[in-house]
């Protein structure tokens, strides 16, 4: 049962020498034949762990390829009681059994290392998913597997966040899209098979999402129960949480019908990629890396007959501490883990002689020289994998020479720290120089092909040849980079390492090269990844300033490209990973992607408080602790929760004053206190906690003047002491402080109008300018200064408009000109100005939308799109337009509804709720008694 609870043939592996010369594992293939064969099916996880480079991604291979089988009973049973010490006599059974002797099991590979590829990305807890369902229909395509309630899920989910451009055939199966499709063209009125995702959020922009919805859980056979269910889930929170077990239900079921495989195999690699360099964190936000993947392990239902197989550097139990995670653990009990250590004298011989290395005492001599235990007798050695195959690449590569290599060549053994260095070396030494330079190069590839190879031998000065690169991609630390397309390769990591460590001339040479042609070809992620291997600060400089714009200009592809060599970069310093992981939360939160955001602000703030038990009176860490908690108190403001919030921000200004008392005139630690107090006050008046507001906004305007007696001309202070002069009118005249509310609001745009001397096109600057001026127009229409107020409205809409045109989808100004539309036809509607008071609202909720486009579950926008739909259908009610009146307010419901399964603690959204809900109820019994 799932923890949760307490004629198939293998494809061709031409080509693929490693797999070919694969050698032990005897009491591996053992095991897993068990798992195959067994009745009832083994209720346990199969976990493969050891060093790298001792082979496990080979083993999972040789797995897959080979040892996918099921017996007849009669020859299982002969098997099964052969002892374990015998365990190479089942092994190779296994493994040379004839086609007609067994029934083959489909295997599906999914490996966490490959590169991030589009959609491709194997750890994202969507797309990582997506991928395996993918690769699971194609693996299970004679058994017609189905994902009905998971497919569903996954459409409402891309059809809702708008984050892909891929066609649906990148997406999905065949066999989904071939059921979806008239579906989708009944709405279209055009083939869409071949087109994007960002088609069909344009038909549903039209249609509306619940009839384009409705029809394609009607072709995926969904239950209404089960719609209903997924639809109601937050879609960041519940449904991403939800996704794995989705998932697993589906196949689960699959896995229970009639037409179904005795046994399904799920191969996972490379699990150690999940951290990367957040290996060294702990608690939860160590837990969270692999959360996903957790929670899908504990859905399946492995006495159905699903057989999982991970490989990882880590055992489960006593370093990953899987029984002990926070959320989703799995019990010890259904793990089974296995150590991967080196390989016996024997097997290593084995393998040996495959490659054709046949006298005894040069092979002696090699295993003992491969071995990480040299000084022990013969039959007690222990061979490394990755130094045998180093071994024998050197052997081979002299003897393509003529040269045939004697015992005594590896007569000296290397100290075991020094060995892979010197291995490489000598391997080296006995191919010619062209090859020994192309292979140091190629090291600083993430990945390459022939073209690559040729431009870096241009580059690099070597010669670069077809039958030298045929002869590079033969070695045995050169792997295939499948998911980069075909006859794409990667140099071994510890190679890579190697050179990397060493600081090698050629590989330096190389990343010159291979940053200059990716910056030539307009690839900024990959050319940063070179960048930052040349001069790690850098390269994380450039990385943070240039996300950073993106995000700034909403350019959320280009941002996505940058998290794709994220986990790649080194960043060597805590103060520089706090900065990263802050930027990095900012644009999950900037896409409302609260569960991401949240962990990279709490990891930031990590950063920081480890670099300052190191110097405790860094200005640059306490400065960057205040940003992290001030961006971690306004989440927590967004999701309603005030305590936590007012915590974070009292944290923020405590570092902000430690760093003003070692260094009194720094402007930049002005500013961002001046930030967080500004933040702090926001959320004391949204719970009318006035005069302390009224203290914050105060203090924050403080801090910026302190700023500006330094800097004058400082933009980001000019900025944010109009933005805290305008909340602090905001908060005037709530308290009918008029007149002082208005020199607020006067005072702000002054501010901003002196930052937009210096900078005409900070978009920053424009927004809280559009902010200021629609503030004042409220005041105005609330004092019957009509004209003031109408020409108030105009220009804050103009402003927006002038952010657009620097930044079409920038969210704040899509949001801020919708609201200033709305406060515009709100003021209308009060002058009887019904028809362009009904223009001001839809194009109101037309900005909305196209902030829905990009970030479906952002808070304020569903409130103030809720507040839209109200105002106009209270101003179709009084026109008489009882109809369309009621399909907005019901909409409007809906949009209030969403924004409180984000943030249920919200009163002010409740309120708003619960009483369009009640005059919703009221309204129906008036209709009916009329």
């Amino acid at each position: 049962m799932p923890i949760d609870d307490e004629d198939f043939e293998s494809e061709s592996i031409a080509g693929d020498r490693q797999l070919q010369l694969f050698t032990d594992r005897h009491e591996f293939t053992r095991r897993f034949a068990f798992y195959l064969n067994e009745y009832p099916p083994r209720e346990q996880i199969l976990y493969f762990f050891g060093d790298g480079g001792n082979g496990k991604s080979l083993l999972l291979k040789h797995l897959e390829f080979h040892c996918c089988k099921i017996f007849p009973s009669q020859d299982w049973q002969r098997l099964r009681e052969i002892p374990e010490s015998q365990a190479a006599e089942v092994a190779n059974f296994v493994r040379n059994a004839a086609p007609k002797t067994y029934t083959p099991i489909p295997a599906v590979r999914h490996d966490f290392g490959l590169i991030p590829i589009k959609e491709d990305k194997p750890q994202d807890r969507f797309y990582g998913l997506l991928m395996l369902r993918r690769n699971i229909a194609e693996t299970t395509k004679k058994h017609k597997f189905k994902f009905p309630n998971y497919d569903f899920a996954c459409f409402w989910y891309l059809l809702n966040k708008g984050e892909s451009d891929a066609t649906l055939s990148q997406l999905f199966p065949d066999d989904v899209i071939q059921l979806v499709t008239p579906a989708i063209e009944t709405f279209a009125g055009f083939p869409v098979v071949a087109q994007a995702v960002a088609v069909i959020k344009g038909i549903v922009k039209l249609s509306g999402i619940k009839g384009v919805m409705k029809l394609i859980q009607q072709r995926l056979g969904v239950s209404d129960e089960k719609a209903d269910e997924i639809r109601r889930k937050d879609i960041d929170t519940e449904l991403m949480d939800c996704l794995p077990k989705l998932f697993a239900g589906d196949l689960n079921a699959a896995m229970a019908g009639k037409n179904k495989p005795e046994r399904l195999v799920m191969l996972f690699d490379t699990h150690e990629k999940m951290w990367e360099e957040k290996r060294n964190s702990q608690g939860a936000t160590f837990w969270y890396q692999d959360e996903w993947f957790r929670r899908l392990l504990r859905a399946l239902d492995y006495k159905l007959g699903i057989v999982v197989v991970v490989a990882g550097r880590d055992c489960p139990v006593t370093q990953l501490r899987w029984p002990n995670a926070s959320k989703f653990p799995i019990p010890a009990d259904y793990i089974d883990a296995q150590l991967v250590w080196h390989l016996s004298p024997a097997d290593a011989r084995d393998y040996l002689h495959k490659v054709e290395i046949y006298k005894a005492d040069l092979a002696d001599a090699v295993i003992k020289y491969a071995s990480v235990n040299p000084a022990d007798n013969l039959e007690n050695l222990q061979v490394h994998p990755f130094y045998l195959g180093l071994c024998a690449d050197a052997v081979l590569a002299e003897r393509r020479r003529g040269i045939e290599l004697l015992a005594s060549d590896f007569a000296r053994i290397p100290k075991l720290e020094n060995k892979t260095a010197e291995l490489t070396d000598r391997l080296l030494t006995y191919v010619d120089r062209e090859v020994r330079s192309a292979v140091h190069s190629l090291s600083a590839c993430r990945a390459f092909d022939e073209d690559l190879y040729v431009k870096l031998g241009t580059g690099c000065h070597f010669q670069a040849s077809s039958a030298n690169f045929e002869m590079l991609t033969g070695f045995s630390f050169v792997w295939e980079s499948q998911k980069r397309g075909n006859n794409w390769y990667r140099i071994h990591d510890l190679l890579r390492r190697l050179d990397a460590d060493r600081d090698n001339p050629k590989t330096r040479r190389a990343h010159e090269v291979l940053e200059g042609h990716y910056r030539e070809v307009g690839d900024a992620g990959e050319a940063i990844f070179h960048a930052n291997r040349l001069d790690w600060q850098r390269g994380v400089e450039e990385w943070k300033e240039v996300f950073d714009e993106a995000l700034d200009k909403s350019r959320y592809k280009e941002c996505e490209a940058l998290l794709e060599v994220r986990d790649e970069l080194w960043i060597k310093s805590d103060y520089w990973l706090g900065r990263v992981s802050r930027s990095e939360g900012n644009y999950y939160a900037r896409l409302a992607r609260y569960v991401e955001a949240r962990q990279e602000y709490l990891e930031a703030v990590a950063a920081c408080n480890s670099a300052l038990l190191i110097a405790p009176d860094d200005i640059n860490a306490l400065n960057n602790k205040g940003n992290g908690l001030q961006s971690l108190g306004d989440l927590q403001a967004k999701l309603s929760e005030f305590e936590a919030a007012k915590q974070s921000y009292f944290e923020a200004i405590a570092a902000y004053n430690s760093a003003l008392l070692i260094v009194p005139d720094d402007i930049e630690v002005f500013k961002n206190k001046g930030i967080a107090l500004k933040c702090l006050g926001n959320l004391q008046a949204q719970l009318s906690e006035f005069e302390a507001a009224k203290q914050s906004y105060s203090e924050a305007i403080a801090a910026y003047n302190s700023a500006l007696l330094i800097a004058p001309d400082y933009i980001n202070a000019l900025n944010n002491k109009g933005n805290a002069l305008r909340r602090l009118g905001d908060l005037q005249a709530r308290l009918s402080a008029f007149e002082a509310a208005k020199q607020s609001y006067f005072d702000a745009i002054a501010a901003l109008n002196s930052a937009l001397l210096i900078a005409p096109d900070a978009i920053c600057v424009l927004n809280n300018k559009g902010n200021a001026l629609r503030g004042l127009g409220e005041l105005q229409a609330q004092l019957s200064e009509f004209e003031a107020a109408k020409q108030s409205y105009f220009q804050a809409i103009a402003a927006c408009n002038s952010a657009l045109l620097i930044a079409p989808d920038d969210i704040c100004a899509l949001n801020n000109k919708g609201k200033a539309l709305l406060s515009l036809g709100d003021w209308q509607a009060k002058l009887s100005e019904f028809e362009a008071a009904k223009q001001s609202y839809f194009e109101a909720i037309a900005a909305l939308n196209s902030v829905f486009l990009i970030a479906p579950d952002d808070i304020g926008v569903l409130n103030n799109k809720g507040i839209a739909l109200r105002g106009l259908g209270d101003l179709q009610a009084k026109l008489s337009e009882q109809q369309e009146a009621l399909k907005n307010w019901q909409e409007a419901l809906e949009m209030f509804n969403r924004s409180l399964a984000i943030a249920p603690n919200n009163d002010w959204t409740r309120n708003r709720r619960d009483s369009l809900q009640k005059f919703l109820d009221n309204f129906g019994d008036d209709t009916v008694s009329s």
